[in-house]
């Protein structure tokens, strides 16, 4: 058939698109931070509130995010290997994973404790592009492989986990305050 071309467009990650003159969009650099910081962790924490909050169904409050905090830093307390890793832009943090090494298994698991994407910036990557950067911060701190654990109904979760290369198990387990269950996914690390 002639005439017509079919049009492509071309895909820039969040915070990636060019910036026209003129056009009235500012270029919006992201950032990849490992960290120990307790701003930082405190900034983490409020995003964890709040998405939990909205995939829960419930009200975010400072009672919400005084908890976080604590789970947060107790997570960076537990080994001087434990690390904050996020991705931030000029607006603020928009991703994080705290890591710490597994309390399940030996010291050479990495376990992601907690992962929290802004929830006003769900569905835009954010946390496909964080969990790029995990495999590389597990290495440098010599851990040999990776696990997380999972509602096992975040059927939206487990798509993203199971795109980055994490593999489920079948090791499940009740979460001890929502009692739903869990599932456990790995990374090898080559």
């Amino acid at each position: 058939m002639m005439g017509r071309r079919a049009r492509s467009r071309k895909y820039y990650p969040p915070g990636s698109a060019p910036t026209r003159p003129g056009s009235g969009l500012r270029s919006n650099t992201v950032e990849t931070v490992k960290t120990r910081d307790t701003a930082a962790a405190e900034e983490a924490a409020r995003i964890w509130a709040k998405a939990t909050a909205k995939r829960d169904e419930n009200q975010a409050s400072d009672a919400n995010s005084d908890e976080a905090v604590g789970l947060i830093e107790e997570t960076l307390n537990h080994s001087e290997r434990s690390f904050l890793l996020y991705l931030t832009t000029e607006e603020g943090m928009m991703a994080f994973a705290a890591i710490e090494p597994s309390r399940d298994a030996d010291e050479t698991v990495g376990e992601i404790r907690y992962l929290g994407v802004a929830p006003g910036h769900w569905g835009e990557g954010w946390a496909r592009r964080l969990l790029v950067a995990v495999p590389g911060a597990l290495r440098e701190n010599e851990f040999g492989s990776g696990e997380l654990w999972v509602y096992a109904d975040n059927i939206r979760a487990i798509f993203v986990y199971e795109a980055m290369g994490w593999i489920g198990t079948t090791e499940t387990r009740r979460h001890p305050v929502t009692n739903r269950v869990e599932q456990k996914f790995v990374l090898k690390l080559g």
